[in-house]
């Protein structure tokens, strides 16, 4: 099988960094690529154009993180999403309030990134209102993934350094103290460590 990525995607980070917990090395193949430049094996896969996706050995390839992870999560009998009950909802939850943080980072950059004549100030501030509500919506859940290591848990993490990456001006670790024992801890996982974006990326 093969996953193809972006180096600095939070989204392909959480995949890959799941990838390296279950020890699924030898059964998954990473493969870096330019989304942007719309190459011809991945707009094979995934018509959307986008990264993550999986090329699986059977069936139709696989894209969109959450439905990614679902899937390596189910290679091994050591399970990062619980099967059934409040813990598989909650677990989710929290995968959906970190991609949605980072979904909405990325809206930021990409308005704040234009000429400034052609930037609307309602999206920016609009983003950025949204990023602080998110923010303190983990701040004050945290105790239902501080000392977890499930997939909620490391989406939360993978978020955060994306935060890193793309909005470091926002200084999450001033603001939100409590938060910053939990992303230190996942950082020094070798699956982390591994999967980290490329310096001055």
């Amino acid at each position: 099988m093969k996953l193809y990525v972006s180096p600095t995607s939070p989204y392909a980070r959480k995949c890959r960094a799941l990838i390296i917990e279950k020890s699924l090395e030898s059964r998954i193949e990473v493969i870096n690529c330019a989304p942007l430049d719309d190459p011809s094996d991945l707009l094979a896969l995934n018509p959307l154009g986008k990264v993550p996706v999986l090329e699986r050995e059977r069936g139709s390839a696989l894209m969109d993180s959450p439905l990614i992870c679902e899937f390596i999560d189910s290679l091994t009998e050591e399970n990062w999403i619980p099967a059934r009950g409040a813990s598989r909802f909650s677990v989710l939850r929290q995968q959906a309030l970190a991609d949605g943080l980072v979904d909405l980072i990325m809206g930021r950059r990409i308005e704040t990134g234009r000429d400034a004549a052609l930037q609307y100030p309602f999206w920016s501030e609009r983003w950025e209102r949204a990023i602080a509500r998110t923010m303190a919506a983990l701040t004050e859940e945290r105790a239902q993934f501080e000392r977890s290591v499930d997939l909620g848990a490391l989406a939360v993490a993978a978020a955060l350094g994306y935060m890193d990456l793309r909005y470091a001006d926002y200084g999450w670790r001033d603001r939100h103290p409590e938060l910053v024992e939990f992303a230190a801890r996942w950082d020094a996982r070798d699956s982390f460590i591994q999967t980290a974006p490329p310096a001055g990326a």
